[in-house]
């Protein structure tokens, strides 16, 4: 056989890629997942494995579950009418996403063997396709803007407790060369341009399309309808629009000024309770979970404002979103809270009628029963912003108020 010349090899890689993109077009029908898990749970009987599918609706399917091996091992094989983004779940312990138009292979962790245990996504590399490596990308870009989020906030809270103010003097009036939220932008706005005649695109698009920014929207939205029209067997591509629009139009119905929406939710009692009975107080409606680390950090803090503004006219509510009712039992017992108590009967229903993805979420409502001002987190300038509007019983309009971490789902 005669060997390629660098003209031969150059000519080939060249037209690889070419190759590679004539195939985006055509669905594909089947492939086979294969992975491993390092460790496994040793309080579990049987270690499952479940295998989602993002329809793109607002919660994944769940289209097969398998046992890991003795081995370590487990196998699914998907039959499908086009590509699209599924999701593994080891033992509810360890995840891992990836784009369905090619064979994947993945190596995950599993269990968490620390011992203390704590809500910190794990990353995991899908072997896959090349539209594959766009979503393992995104994945990446996340969990480190998640974790870089946690270390730049215990920093911060360090620094303030330190007897030497140099550090904290210095994070506070040192300008960063990129702060974290342009940081994480950059990254993604580089991945899509990247990917942005792919399907695949997809999976970054109803994260882009924020109910809040008109600019982010329409930029999410022309984007969406390109892979419509560039993809008709593209569905996920025709229902995340549908998602988005409607998520959008719920957005818009919780704005500053608008009435809050009314809700019954079971209380602790067994009773069914709603928010329409705490009209001409201030109410401060947080949403919570026991296994949410950052909603059972707050709840110390939201004691003192309960305290210092019970008695002029400032109440508080907890919805929590457990779905494990003995675990939000045993929380409320721990934290010991003296405020109503009230626990969703739908998770996911109340996260789309109030239009949050992550915990703490609260609502600050006025006595008419009107949203004051929303706080994704609790912050030192979302307190300093309750304090000033029961203190003065104001209804000055509302700064955004600075992040904090927060658990994702």
């Amino acid at each position: 056989m005669r060997k390629a010349g660098r003209t031969g090899i150059l000519l080939a890689m060249l037209a690889a890629p070419a190759a590679l993109f004539a195939q985006v077009g055509k669905p594909v029908k089947s492939i086979t997942v294969k992975g491993t898990v390092e460790f496994t749970d040793p309080n579990a009987a049987v270690q499952k494995v479940w295998l989602s599918k993002d329809n793109f609706s607002g919660k994944p399917v769940i289209v097969d579950s398998t046992v890991v091996g003795k081995d370590n091992t487990f196998t699914f094989k998907i039959k499908q009418d086009h590509q699209g983004v599924y999701m593994i779940n080891a033992m509810y312990w360890d995840h891992a996403t990836f784009w369905s138009d090619a064979d994947v292979s993945v190596a995950m962790r599993g269990y968490d063997t620390a011992k203390y245990k704590v809500k910190v996504p794990h990353y995991n590399y899908v072997e896959g396709s090349y539209d594959n490596n766009f979503i393992n990308m995104m994945v990446l870009n996340n969990e480190l803007n998640y974790r870089r989020l946690i270390d730049e906030y215990n920093m911060e809270y360090y620094a303030k407790k330190a007897t030497d103010t140099t550090w904290a003097a210095y994070m506070k009036n040192t300008k960063k060369y990129n702060p974290m939220r342009e940081d994480y932008q950059i990254r993604e706005e580089t991945l899509i341009r990247s990917f942005i005649d792919r399907p695949v695109l997809v999976y970054a698009l109803r994260g882009m399309a924020s109910t809040e920014s008109t600019q982010k929207y329409d930029k999410a939205m022309k984007l969406l309808e390109g892979l419509i029209a560039r993809y008709p067997w593209l569905t996920e591509a025709q229902k995340l629009k549908q998602t988005i629009i409607t998520n959008r139009a719920q957005a818009m119905k919780l704005k500053t000024g608008e009435p809050m929406p009314s809700v019954k939710y079971p209380s602790a009692q067994g009773t069914q309770e709603g928010l329409e009975k705490y009209k001409g107080k201030y109410l401060l409606v947080d949403f919570w979970a026991s296994w949410c680390g950052p909603c059972r950090q707050a709840i110390p803090k939201v004691k003192e404002l309960y305290s210092a503004y019970k008695d002029k006219g400032f109440e508080v509510v907890s919805i929590s979103i457990d779905t494990d009712k003995n675990a939000w039992q045993k929380a409320m017992k721990e934290e010991n809270m003296p405020w109503e108590q009230l626990l969703s009967d739908n998770k996911d229903k109340t996260m789309e009628q109030f239009q949050f993805s992550g915990i703490p979420t609260m609502y600050l409502v006025d006595r008419e029963g009107k949203i004051l001002e929303r706080f994704t987190g609790y912050s030192e300038e979302a307190e300093a912003k309750v304090k000033d509007i029961v203190s003065k019983g104001t209804k000055a309009e509302p700064k955004k108020a600075a992040s904090v971490p927060m658990t994702g789902f």
